[in-house]
């Protein structure tokens, strides 16, 4: 990637990938089964590794190195996506109870929907679920995506203000 890539490039990556995630997801994604989730996960990622990295064999997640970068990735560009409608914490804490449906899952559901971001964090769940399979360490995972995050926006701010 070059150093002129913007958050709305990060976004229109993460979009990508929400389409691939789309393309697989029932509309209940609560009816998904954990593995259905870490395959639709692992292709989420793969499908913005393709449109981020130029080398075949880094576009594919195989193990826990790759699954830990691109997922990683992936997680960060995700909370651009959502940026304006959902803060990452919470996007995290629905990405949690997708994974581990609870008594009124599905109100949660209805108000994401009301903000745009179910699918969203329908993805982040299946995300977290793969990074899970492949051994990764899920909370340093969802701590640097979300540093990255609030990097990359303070970069952007910092460049707008010194234009």
């Amino acid at each position: 990637m070059s150093d002129d890539v913007t958050n709305a490039d990060r976004a229109q990556w993460a979009a990508e990938a929400l389409a691939a995630y789309n393309d697989r997801a029932p509309r209940d994604v609560l009816s998904l089964s954990l593995a259905q989730r870490v395959r639709i996960g692992i292709e989420a990622a793969e499908a913005m590794a393709r449109e981020t990295r130029t080398n075949p064999a880094e576009q594919v997640v195989d193990n826990r190195e790759t699954a830990d970068e691109l997922i990683t990735d992936l997680m960060a560009y995700v909370f651009h996506l959502a940026f304006g409608r959902i803060i990452p914490d919470q996007l995290i804490r629905a990405a949690e109870e997708i994974r581990r449906p609870i008594p009124g899952t599905a109100d949660t559901m209805r108000v994401l929907a009301a903000i745009e971001v179910d699918r969203v964090a329908a993805m982040l769940a299946a995300l977290m679920d793969a990074a899970a399979a492949y051994g990764c360490d899920l909370a340093v995972m969802l701590a640097n995506a979300r540093g990255q995050f609030e990097t990359d926006m303070a970069e952007e701010a910092d460049e707008r203000l010194s234009a």
